[in-house]
Order: C-alpha cells, then structure tokens, then sequence
C-alpha cells in the first residue's frame, strides 16, 4: 500500500509535527518575581523600598477603617493606587472565602508607606513591651495585680 501522496494534490489539515515551524513562546514566565504564596502578586510594579504592603478582607467596616481612617491605599493592577474606592474594578484582588450571604469575600492589595508603617509597629512594640514587663511582674497586662496565680520563679522570656 502507498501512503504517499501525488504531489499535485493539495494536503488538508495540519502538518506532522516535525515539518511544523511553530516557535512556542512561554505562557507564565516573566522577569520578576512572585510576592508571598498564597494570595501571590507579580511584583513588576511594586516598590518594596518606599512602600509596605498587603492584603486587606472587604469584611464588614475592615476596608473602609484601613483606606479612610488609616494610611493605606488600594493598588490597582498599574501598581498605581486608587483614589476613588467607589470604583475597584482595577484594583488587585483575590478571593479569600465566603460572605455569609454565599457572595465570595475578596481581599484587596493595599500600600502603605514604609514610614508610617515603622512609627505604627513602633508604637505597638512600645505597647507590647509594657504588657510584658507587666506579665514578669505577675500581673495582668493593665498592671493589676494577679491574686489567683503568682510565679515562685521569675517569668522569663526570649525575643525570636
């Protein structure tokens, strides 16, 4: 049996791959990296060295008390921030879960700047570092005294 054709008909679909010329190009490869591992974010156009960022849920009130009465900002997917949050359609987000109405529960990337990140981690440590000293004492963290149990040793502890 003869598998080859006659040269004057034409072949119909596609050629076998190895006279094919296809250049395959990459689908998910890029330049830069990929920020954290669950909720990850191409980090082309973000800018660690000014900004400190992350993930906030749409929960109730949460969004609003970090967008308009903290310094957070909602990044879009330019790496730009939103001004208006009446328009999030450009923002960068992932779904986290499930409201209780059964609507997904998204989470939206936000910036903060580096500065005003480390004065409220400082304050917080501050905070922190004042229920501790408490705690070695033997007290509860306002300072109260703690009838119910107190150490025979002192309470020691280590900073990771």
């Amino acid at each position: 049996m003869n598998t080859t054709l006659p040269e004057d008909k034409p072949r119909r679909g596609r050629p076998p791959k190895h006279e094919r010329e296809d250049v395959q190009e990459r689908r998910r490869r890029r330049d830069g990296g990929v920020v954290g591992r669950r909720l990850g974010v191409a980090d082309d156009n973000l800018d660690f060295n000014t900004f400190v960022y992350r993930f906030v849920n749409d929960s109730p009130a949460r969004l609003f008390s970090k967008t308009k009465q903290d310094d957070w900002d909602i990044v879009n997917n330019d790496g730009d921030v939103i001004e208006d949050s009446a328009d999030l359609g450009n923002a960068v987000t992932r779904v986290v879960g499930v409201k209780p109405d059964g609507s997904p529960l998204m989470a939206y990337l936000c910036r903060k700047p580096k500065k005003f990140h480390e004065e409220d981690a400082a304050r917080s440590q501050k905070e922190l570092d004042k229920q501790l000293t408490e705690l070695q004492r033997g007290n509860d963290r306002f300072g109260s005294s703690q009838s119910d149990y107190v150490s025979r040793s002192s309470i020691e502890t280590t900073r990771r």
